[in-house]
């Protein structure tokens, strides 16, 4: 079996964490990966690590709307398609989907879209480009093979809004490794509890609403730590300032690897005004952490029994003072956030679950033939 993975940005995500585990899981089951992406970044850097993946950089696959340059880049995403002969296309992110399909119309690769949140999900705040976004995706639909939902949430909206084929599409959730040298009868609660978010710096991930939050703490309960860089960085950390929080709240920055903060906190808050199924949260989850998360895209899946679903700044403030005021309740939100992590959301079972969809696809394909 031979497999083309593409996606637009080689920043680093759930949806690049997603392909780069998808394409060390092919070469181990001694397959052939062509890797596809649109420019330089963490990801690439990571594939890079893989020796037996074909690399192809796309320099005219760009997340911006570009009439020149989207349709330079259907037509050279087409070569490559003709020229690797790949069983099957598996495009990620909303530009790669949609110039990827229309690039293997006609071709004998069988196609497959995974969402990892629609570019029209609730929550986003311009009703234009949500029109705009649907209707990409209601006309490149029709030349997949399959759609992928990571999440009970997308497929549904899919179904909503007549973006998908109930008989083409299936739920296969996320999923991350189990954590090396991790026990959880190793978890000790600190004082002051340490609160942990990682995620980019977005108007999407919303961190301001959580420092206005944890303002409104007594200062001697909580130690903050944000990881992750992005657009919105320096605006937090004036707010921080502002608010006179720089004693609670510390910016690490981008880190290649979150384990030691997720292993040496105690709950774990994404304040989000829309998303597909975190990775974030399932990584949390996987050491053991309570979730506090706001209830947008596929979280309520991810908390359950575990933490607590948010809708705004003053559920988010009580949520955060019933846990810390209860240690008890941290460490058993933070088991069951773990047991839901090994029954559910297990990487190798994502990936079984991606293999078995591709071995589907070309059987048909082998009957009909």
């Amino acid at each position: 079996m031979k497999i083309l993975y593409c996606i637009t940005s080689s920043s680093w995500g759930g949806a690049q964490l997603h392909v780069l585990e998808l394409c060390k899981d092919q070469v181990n089951r001694g397959n052939e990966v062509v890797f596809v992406v649109g420019n330089e970044g963490p990801l690439l850097d990571k594939v890079k690590k893989i020796p037996q993946v074909k690399i192809v950089v796309l320099k005219s696959l760009h997340r911006e709307v570009s009439p020149l340059n989207d349709i330079r880049a259907v037509f050279e995403l087409r070569g490559l398609i003709k020229k690797e002969k790949p069983d099957i296309v598996h495009f990620h992110s909303s530009k790669a989907g949609t110039v990827g399909r229309l690039a293997n119309i006609g071709l004998k690769s069988k196609s497959i879209f995974t969402v990892h949140g629609w570019a029209f999900t609730d929550g986003i705040s311009s009703r234009f480009k949500k029109n705009v976004f649907r209707l990409i995706e209601k006309l490149v639909a029709p030349f997949s093979d399959l759609i992928i939902c990571v999440s009970e949430y997308d497929f549904k909206i899919g179904i909503r809004d007549k973006v998908i084929n109930q008989d083409k599409a299936v739920v296969i959730h996320n999923g991350v490794p189990n954590p090396k040298n991790f026990n959880t009868s190793d978890k000790t609660i600190h004082n002051p509890i340490r609160l942990v978010m990682t995620a980019r710096f977005s108007p999407q991930k919303d961190q301001k609403t959580l420092i206005n939050a944890v303002s409104k703490l007594n200062k001697n309960d909580f130690k903050l730590i944000f990881v992750g860089d992005g657009e919105t960085l320096s605006q937090n950390k004036k707010l921080v300032k502002e608010l006179g929080l720089q004693d609670n709240v510390d910016f690490v920055g981008f880190k290649k690897d979150v384990t030691p903060y997720l292993k040496n906190s105690d709950i774990y808050i994404l304040s989000t005004n829309y998303e597909g199924l975190p990775i974030s949260i399932i990584e949390a989850m996987s050491y053991a952490l309570p979730i506090i998360a706001t209830d947008v895209g596929g979280n309520s899946e991810l908390v359950i029994n575990n933490g607590y679903l948010v809708h705004n700044k003053g559920e988010l403030i009580d949520a955060l003072n019933i846990l810390i005021n209860n240690t008890n309740l941290i460490k058993k939100f933070g088991l069951e956030s773990y047991k839901l992590f090994k029954n559910e959301y297990l990487l190798q079972k994502c990936m079984d679950k991606t293999n078995e969809q591709y071995e589907k696809l070309l059987d048909y394909r082998n009957q009909k033939s």
